[in-house]
């Protein structure tokens, strides 16, 4: 039996960090979207499926006649059991486009977060690497003009010109 590796202080910081924002999140949602998700799920669910065939299944057979004990109340071809399940449909449409309406909301708020953390892990390297710079020609100021690279990665990075760049290159992409 192999014992699960243990994870670092810090991701596990980074873990309850997260799942404490994810928490924030879902307690914003406003009553609708709480109602919204949780029909959404049941209509998304194994138990959906067996409770709508066992409804449409029983009513086909009371309304076709095989159990005399019932009169048919929709004969074939079932108009009313079609108005049923249209107007479910209208529900279930609205419910699930609820529901997408709030993940679409998450997805901006995490995908905003992963931007801010990705622009201020840009900006911690590159002042690491000018520090760095800033040591090594302290230490050996021969040896770093021959590397135009580590220069251009110690400059700030313009992010809306990097933006711009991007735009213009899928541009060009969807011409081609």
């Amino acid at each position: 039996m192999s014992s699960q590796p243990s994870i670092a202080p810090t991701a596990k910081r980074n873990i309850a960090a997260i799942a404490q924002l994810e928490q924030q999140v879902l307690s914003q949602r406003s009553a609708s979207e709480h109602v919204g998700g949780a029909i959404a799920r049941f209509f998304g669910s194994l138990r959906f499926i067996l409770v709508e065939f066992s409804f449409v299944a029983a009513w086909v057979v009371v309304n076709t006649g095989l159990i005399a004990a019932f009169a048919p109340f929709d004969p074939y071809p079932f108009p009313l059991l079609s108005l049923i399940v249209g107007i479910e449909f209208i529900f279930l449409t609205t419910f699930v486009l609820v529901n997408q309406k709030h993940q679409m909301h998450r997805v901006e708020q995490w995908s905003h977060l992963h931007l801010q953390i990705s622009m201020l892990t840009e900006q911690e390297v590159t002042k690491s690497m000018q520090m760095l710079r800033s040591i090594c020609e302290e230490l050996a100021p021969n040896q770093l003009t021959g590397d135009p690279e580590m220069h251009e990665l110690a400059e700030n990075t313009e992010i809306s010109a990097l933006a711009n760049e991007i735009e213009l290159s899928r541009e060009i992409d969807t011409t081609n």
